[in-house]
């Protein structure tokens, strides 16, 4: 009787291992990486360093601190206002290290700008929970007038399990929240705002000089 309710425990549990390495909700040695659940999703977003130096020449826009404290841990400042009135690509923007370098929460970032919305995959880490694998979702950004924007999250994923809508409900508020306090910080303005094919359309104004602090150790993975 004991051996096989010992058996019964170990087949529970091999079943409840291999069910979370699928799902993608934890890490799982061999499995995960077989299931392809320990990497974001790829979507191929492309990177052009040159178009971005490109577009920051056009208006005179500087980030002047060392390449390594550009990330999405570091604190930035902003000072000074240029008009803007363009498109920059998403290889542009693919190339900014705030997107290219990992943290101890998110790492692998990719997104892709599309007509009306854009998509974006990444491999996160939970904080203070034993949860970590791949987010997808897609998402709309609206100006709601020259100081705010709101976001509308239409699909997201951990892993292969769709994320309940209270939770969805609370990304957006947080997302909105961070871009809104952001757009205030830097002295942003926004006459217009649009998601295209490939690229973000954007008249306003947007600082002059972008500097940023070494980033937080601890957040460094």
């Amino acid at each position: 009787m004991l051996r096989r309710l010992l058996l019964a425990i170990v087949g529970i549990v091999a079943v409840a291992v291999v069910a979370v390495s699928w799902l993608g909700v934890a890490q799982v040695p061999v499995l995960s990486s077989a299931f392809g659940m320990d990497r974001a999703r790829d979507l191929g977003m492309p990177s052009d360093r040159a178009a971005f130096e490109n577009f920051c020449d056009k208006y005179g826009i500087t980030r002047p601190s060392p390449a390594q404290n550009y990330t999405l841990s570091s604190k930035h400042h902003w000072s000074g206002s240029v008009n803007v009135d363009d498109t920059i690509s998403e290889a542009a923007l693919g190339s900014l290290r705030e997107f290219t370098t990992a943290n101890s929460h998110f790492s692998q970032i990719q997104f892709r700008i599309h007509d009306g919305y854009a998509e974006i995959a990444a491999f996160v880490n939970v904080p203070g929970y034993p949860i970590s694998g791949p987010v997808y979702g897609q998402f709309s950004i609206t100006a709601t007038s020259p100081k705010t924007v709101s976001i509308d999250i239409t699909q997201l994923q951990f892993g292969r399990i769709g994320v309940p809508g209270n939770v969805v409900d609370q990304a957006t508020t947080s997302l909105e929240a961070y871009l809104n306090k952001t757009i205030l910080e830097a002295g942003i303005t926004i006459d217009d705002l649009q998601l295209r094919e490939g690229a973000i359309y954007f008249k306003g104004t947007w600082p002059q000089s972008i500097t940023a602090d070494p980033p937080n150790p601890a957040d460094v993975p």
